[in-house]
Parts: structure tokens; sequence; C-alpha cells
């Protein structure tokens, strides 16, 4: 039974998604651009969950590590508060995640 709703959970959260996308390509670029900038937070916030759930921290540890607040932190995860690239930083480094390809730096002689 479990399984069952898992599966219809999943067909039913799909589905959401697609009417998501594809409201927003009917809208316009603007309303796509707009969705995808959204993606890319959530996929950084869900990084830095799962890194910190994979490192077995409490949020206050994280916090501590990064030099933040817990409180700051739960916001953050919460989707409460949209961290600024510092901070996004900060808690990437205090959880040794990769830096996003766009953050890195160009070798030298190599035209953007």
């Amino acid at each position: 039974m479990a399984r069952l709703k898992k599966k219809t959970m999943n067909h039913d959260f799909d589905a959401l998604l697609e009417q998501i996308d594809r409201e927003a390509r009917e809208e316009g670029p603007h309303a796509v651009a707009e969705l995808q900038a959204l993606q890319v937070k959530y996929r950084m916030l869900n990084q830095l969950i799962e890194g910190r759930r994979a490192l077995h921290l409490t949020q206050k540890e994280l916090a501590e590590k990064a030099g933040l607040g817990q409180a700051e932190v739960s916001k953050i995860e919460r989707g409460r508060k949209s961290p600024t690239l510092d901070t996004y930083s900060r808690l990437a480094a205090a959880l040794g995640l990769e830096v996003p390809r766009l953050a890195r730096r160009r070798p030298r002689g190599k035209a953007a």
C-alpha cells in the first residue's frame, strides 16, 4: 500500500512540475527565466540540506562551522530566507561541497 501511495505521489508531483513548466513557457521567456532561477535556488538549498545530513551535523553545528547563527541556517533550509552568495559559500565550504562551476576561476588565456 505504501509503495502504491508513493508512486501516486511521485506521479502527481511530476505532473505538477510539468504543468508549472508548461505555464512558464506559455507566459514567455521572462517566466521561463524566473522558473529556472527558482530551480537553481532550490537545487542549491537541497544540496546544503543533503550535505549537512550526510555529515550528521545539526543546524547548530553547521552554523558554528560556517560562522552563522542557527536561526539563519534554519530559515535558509526552510526557504524562508535566500542566502547571499557569501553565506552560501560559507555553508558550502563548511560542508566540503564543490564550488559551483560559475564561481570557479577560469584558467588564464581561456576566453569566456
